[in-house]
């Protein structure tokens, strides 16, 4: 997970968010069933694409690359069965994978006795002062039961995730080895490599891979940026 910002909201959904809202609400209130062309008037193409754009592609959970195996899930941070006024608010949307977004499924509380259920959200939080980035694991900070409550219910640290994140860190790790043992003529070379190649926040598991490389810096065997 990874600090995320919320671009413009795209002119679709500016210019008809509110009385999207408020023919949902006026349906429900009814007590009827609105139609799945209605429940699903967020996923325009366009919003889609803003979201894609700004997630880079990525689970705003997980930091998995949704795209390359699914057209990957708009997600509700706040569910919309829970509060339906938030299906179309454009700071409510994101992109979710599959499985991120199965596993958080409508988890939410508004009560304040039980706000450190509400989980971290990635436009509001910062990830780090929630979570531990230690190379494949993720784990929540002791004192962010928050980040706990986020890292148990989305399965932060499933096995097919860390083993994913293992092989990005295998990666890195071969880079940093490369730079240390290279003669001094190419490190600049294969440092430039890395920097513009490898960390960029549009890779995979970037946080993760950004906070080991900036281990790799504290301790002085990269040189710092």
């Amino acid at each position: 997970m990874r600090a995320l910002a919320k671009g413009p909201a795209p002119a679709i959904l500016a210019q008809n968010g509110a009385q999207w809202r408020a023919d949902l609400l006026a349906i429900l209130g009814r007590g009827d069933k609105p139609s799945e062309a209605i429940k699903g008037r967020y996923r325009h193409k366009d919003i889609k694409a803003a979201i894609i754009e700004e997630t880079h592609g990525k689970c705003a959970y997980c930091e998995s690359k949704v795209r390359h195996i699914t057209h990957g899930d708009i997600e509700h941070i706040v569910p919309k069965s829970k509060v339906p006024a938030k299906a179309y608010d454009w700071p409510n949307l994101t992109l979710a994978c599959d499985v991120c977004n199965e596993n958080k499924g409508d988890h939410y509380s508004n009560d304040p006795a039980l706000s450190q259920d509400n989980l971290i959200d990635p436009y509001v939080d910062d990830p780090h002062d929630h979570f531990l980035f230690m190379r494949e694991v993720v784990a929540a900070r002791p004192d962010s039961l928050r980040a706990k409550a986020t890292e148990v219910i989305i399965k932060l640290n499933r096995g097919e995730l860390m083993e994913r994140r293992r092989e990005r860190m295998q990666f890195l790790e071969g880079l940093v080895c490369a730079y240390v043992g290279a003669a001094d003529a190419f490190k600049p070379m294969l440092l430039k490599d890395l920097e513009e190649n490898h960390l960029k926040e549009s890779d995979e598991y970037y946080t993760t891979s950004k906070t080991y490389i900036d281990v790799m810096r504290e301790k002085g065997i990269l040189p710092v940026a």
